[in-house]
This record gives structure tokens, sequence and C-alpha cells, in this order.
């Protein structure tokens, strides 16, 4: 009688990685019975997961009318390979999205 326990579950990437898509978002349901009322207990979490950040840095002087290299730095933090990937520069005045394909 009015104690707490706490239960930990892990949930592996290889579990909930199939159902995710190319959403960023897992929803958690808990469902619990007590034996003694016959109560059904039942709480929902949505948790966002966080995508990798994309760093730009410049690696030479903006001068206007010339070409600027621009380093991007991404770190895959999946047990996997990426395939498949590109990455698209845009911005005001690039007439043309430029896809660079990893």
């Amino acid at each position: 009688p009015q104690t707490e326990d706490t239960v930990t579950m892990t949930v592996s990437y290889s579990e909930y990685q199939p159902h995710v898509g190319d959403q960023d978002a897992l929803k958690l349901t808990v469902a619990a019975a007590v034996q003694e009322t016959g109560q059904v207990l039942a709480k929902e979490l949505l948790v966002r997961l966080h995508t990798p950040e994309l760093t730009l840095t410049l690696l030479g002087p903006a001068v206007v009318g010339q070409e600027v290299p621009v380093q991007v730095v991404f770190q895959n933090p999946l047990p996997e390979p990426l395939t498949g990937a590109s990455l698209r520069m845009e911005g005001a005045g690039i007439s043309c999205p430029k896809p660079v394909s990893l």
C-alpha cells in the first residue's frame, strides 16, 4: 500500500526502425491491469526523435560573383550505413538547387 515502483524497458533501434519510416516520432503506449480491482490503466507518450544536425562552414571568403566552397558535416547516428542519401543546397540567388549524391 502507498508504494511506488519503477520498471525500466528498453526499445532497441532494430525494434522500432521498421515502423518509423520518414516520421521523427514514436508513439509509446503502456497498459497495466490491477488484479485486485480489475482496473485497467493506460498511458500514451509521444517521443520526438532527435535528428542529427548539419554543420555548414564557409571554406573561403563569400564574394559577390564568385563561387564559395561550403563544407557540410553530418554524423550518421544509426548502427547501419545510409544508402541513397543526397544533399541539396538552396538559397537566395541560387537559380537551380544542386543535389549531391552520397
